[in-house]
C-alpha cells in the first residue's frame, strides 16, 4: 500500500474509532437518562396526584428542587469544576502520566469536598434565612413548608454534591455508566419513596424531603462503589499545599472566569426567582411544571451531549488535531439543531395535552384549568428559544475544550445583564400576580437570553476554530426554516382535525380513559409530524449523513477488528 493510501486508510480508521467511542458514550448516557426520566415521571406524578396545586408543600418542592438544587447548587458545582478540570486532566495525562493526572484529580476532589461540606453547613444552619433570601414573596405557609423541607433535604444535598465530584472524575476518564446509572437509581428511589412515605406511612408533609435524602445516599453509595471498582480509591489525600504549587495557578486561571460566570448566572437566577415568587400559587407551580417538561428534551438533546462531548473533544484535540475537532463540533451543532425542530413544533402545538397527561388528574376544577392554561403558555414561551438553549451544550464544550474560558464567561455575563434588565422591566410594570403577561415574561426571559448569548458564541467559534466556514451557516439556517415550517404545518393541521373529532382534552373520564385518550391525542399529530420531518431532512440534503450514521452503527462490530487486521 502506498503512503498516501495508507495515510487515508489510517485517517478513516481514526475517524471511525472516534465516532464509535462517542456513539458508545452517548448510548450509555442515553439509556441511563431513560431510567432517570422514568424516575422523574414517578416523582412528578406522585406529587401532582397526592397534593393539590395550591398546597404549600408543592410550592416548597418546586422551590427547593427545581430552583435551589437544580438551578443554583448542582449546575454551579458542575459548571466550575468540570470545564476547568477535564481539559487540564487530559493535558496532564498526555504530557506527564496517568498517575500524575490522578494525583491532580485527588486534589480537585479534596477541594470539592470541602466546598460541599461548607454548602451543607450553611443550608443546615440557616434554612429560614435561605428561604427568606431566595423567595421573599412566599406566603407564610409556603415559607414554613420550605424551611421544614430544606432541613430534611440538606443531608441529601450533601450526598448529591459529593457524588457529583466523583462524576467529574469519571467523566475525565470517559466513564459514564456508574455516575449516570447512580443518578437514575436515585430518581427512581425518590419517586418510590414519596409514594411509600405519603401513602403507606402517612408522612404527608415529610415524604418529599426525607425520601430525597435517602435516595441521594443511595446515589453516593453507587458512585463510591464505582470509584473503588474503577480507580481503586475513594479519597486520596495529596497535600493541597504541594498540589497548589504544582497545578494551582493553571487550574485557577481556567476556573476564575468560570466562577465569575457562575456568580453572574446565579444572580440572574435569583432575580428571576424573586419575580417568579410574586406570582399567584398556581401560576408559580405552572411555570415550574412547564420548565420540568421542557427540560426533558433539553437533557436528552443537550445535557447528554455536553456530558459526553467535553471529555471527547478535549481528547480529540490533543490526539487527532484541530480539523478533526472542528468537524466534530460542527456535526454535533447540525444534529442538535435538526433534532430540536420536532421538540419545538410538538410543544407549540401540543402543550395543553402534555400538561394534562403528566400533571393533572381527570377531575378538573378552577385550579386545574388554570394550571393547564398557564402551564401551556409557559411551555410555548420556553419553546421559542429551545434550539438556542440546546445548542449551548455543544458551543460551551467546544470553547472549553480549547481552554477558551473568558469568551463564554463574558457573553454569559452580558446575557445575564440583558435578562436582569428584562426582569426589572417586568417588575416595574407592576403587573397583577395572575397576569398572563407576567407569567409569559418570566417563562420567556431565560430562552431569550440564550438566543442572545449563543448567537454570539456561534460567531466566536467561527472565528476561533473555523466553524461553518463561508456560506455554510446561512445555507444551514435556510434548511432549518424549511424543515421547521413543513413540520409545524403538518402537526398543526392534524392536531386541529383530530381535536374536532375527539372533542379536546377528555375531562371527567375515568383515569384510564383520560390518560389513554390524551396519549392518542399526542401520538397521532406527533407521528405525522415525524414522517414529514424525516422526509424534509432527507429532501434538504442530509441523506448522506443519515446513511453514514446507520452504516457506522452497523459496522461497529466489524470495525473493532480492522486495526488488528491491518497491523
Amino acid at each position: 500500500m502506498t503512503a498516501p493510501l495508507r495515510s487515508a486508510a489510517d485517517d478513516a480508521l481514526q475517524k471511525g474509532s472516534i465516532a464509535r467511542q462517542i456513539f458508545s458514550s452517548l448510548a450509555i448516557v442515553a439509556v441511563c437518562w431513560i431510567f432517570l426520566r422514568v424516575g422523574s415521571l414517578i416523582v412528578s406524578v406522585a406529587i401532582s396526584h397526592t397534593w393539590h396545586p395550591n398546597d404549600p408543600v408543592v410550592s416548597a418542592y418546586a422551590f427547593l428542587f427545581r430552583q435551589l438544587i437544580m438551578v443554583f447548587l448542582y449546575p454551579s458545582v458542575l459548571n466550575v469544576f468540570r470545564p476547568a478540570f477535564i481539559p487540564l486532566y487530559n493535558e496532564i495525562k498526555k504530557a506527564e502520566s496517568r498517575e500524575a493526572a490522578l494525583v491532580f484529580a485527588g486534589g480537585v476532589l479534596e477541594i470539592g469536598l470541602l466546598f460541599t461540606l461548607a454548602v451543607f453547613g450553611v443550608l443546615w444552619a440557616f434554612p429560614d434565612g435561605t428561604v427568606n433570601f431566595m423567595a421573599p414573596h412566599f406566603t407564610p405557609e409556603q415559607h414554613a413548608a420550605s424551611v421544614r423541607m430544606l432541613r430534611e433535604m440538606a443531608p441529601g444535598i450533601l450526598c448529591l454534591l459529593w457524588a457529583e465530584m466523583y462524576l467529574i472524575i469519571f467523566h475525565a476518564e470517559k466513564k459514564f455508566a456508574f455516575p449516570h446509572g447512580a443518578e437514575a437509581v436515585q430518581k427512581i428511589a425518590w419517586g418510590v419513596g414519596i409514594v411509600v412515605a405519603a401513602r403507606a406511612l402517612g408522612w404527608q408533609h415529610r415524604a418529599i424531603g426525607l425520601s430525597y435524602s435517602a435516595a441521594c445516599l443511595i446515589q453516593l453509595a453507587i458512585n463510591s462503589f464505582g470509584m473503588v471498582r474503577t480507580f481503586g480509591w475513594l479519597f486520596r489525600r495529596v497535600g493541597l499545599r504541594s498540589w497548589g504549587r504544582r497545578w494551582g495557578l493553571r487550574i485557577g486561571t481556567l476556573a476564575l472566569p468560570l466562577v465569575v460566570g457562575v456568580l453572574g448566572a446565579r444572580l440572574r437566577d435569583l432575580l428571576t426567582h424573586w419575580l417568579q415568587s410574586s406570582l399567584a400559587a398556581v401560576s408559580y407551580v405552572s411555570v415550574e411544571f412547564a420548565r420540568q417538561l421542557t427540560n426533558l428534551p433539553v437533557i436528552f438533546l443537550g445535557t447528554i451531549v455536553s456530558i459526553v462531548m467535553l471529555p471527547h473533544l478535549a481528547s480529540i484535540l490533543h490526539s487527532n488535531g484541530r480539523e478533526s475537532h472542528r468537524q466534530t463540533v460542527q456535526g454535533t451543532v447540525e444534529t442538535l439543531c435538526l433534532l430540536s425542530i420536532p421538540v419545538i413544533v410538538g410543544v407549540l402545538v401540543l402543550a395543553p395535552e402534555l400538561m394534562a397527561l403528566v400533571f393533572i388528574p381527570p377531575t378538573w376544577g378552577a385550579a386545574e384549568y388554570g394550571l393547564c392554561a398557564e402551564g401551556a403558555l409557559a411551555m410555548r414561551m420556553i419553546a421559542l428559544g429551545f434550539m438556542f438553549v440546546v445548542v449551548e451544550n455543544i458551543l460551551m464544550p467546544g470553547l472549553f475544550s480549547i481552554q477558551s474560558m473568558w469568551w463564554p464567561t463574558l457573553w454569559g455575563l452580558a446575557a445575564s445583564v440583558f435578562q436582569i434588565l428584562c426582569l426589572v422591566g417586568l417588575a416595574e410594570a407592576d403587573l397583577a400576580r395572575d397576569s398572563r403577561i407576567l407569567l409569559a415574561g418570566v417563562a420567556f426571559v431565560y430562552p431569550l437570553s440564550r438566543i442572545f448569548k449563543n448567537g454570539v458564541l456561534l460567531m466566536v467559534l467561527r472565528r476561533k476554530i473555523g466553524l461553518f466556514p463561508g456560506k455554510d451557516l446561512p445555507v444551514f439556517a435556510g434548511k432549518l426554516l424549511l424543515v421547521g415550517g413543513a413540520s409545524f404545518g403538518a402537526a398543526f393541521a392534524v392536531h386541529r382535525a383530530f381535536g374536532l373529532v375527539s372533542g379536546g382534552i377528555p375531562v371527567g373520564r375515568s383515569m384510564l380513559a383520560y390518560k389513554g385518550l390524551l396519549v392518542l391525542q399526542l401520538a397521532v399529530p406527533s407521528a405525522v409530524m415525524a414522517v414529514v420531518f424525516a422526509g424534509m431532512v432527507l429532501l434538504v440534503g442530509y441523506r448522506a449523513h443519515l446513511l453514514a450514521l446507520i452504516k457506522a452503527v452497523r459496522d461497529r462490530k466489524a470495525a473493532r477488528g480492522t486495526p488488528a487486521a491491518t497491523s
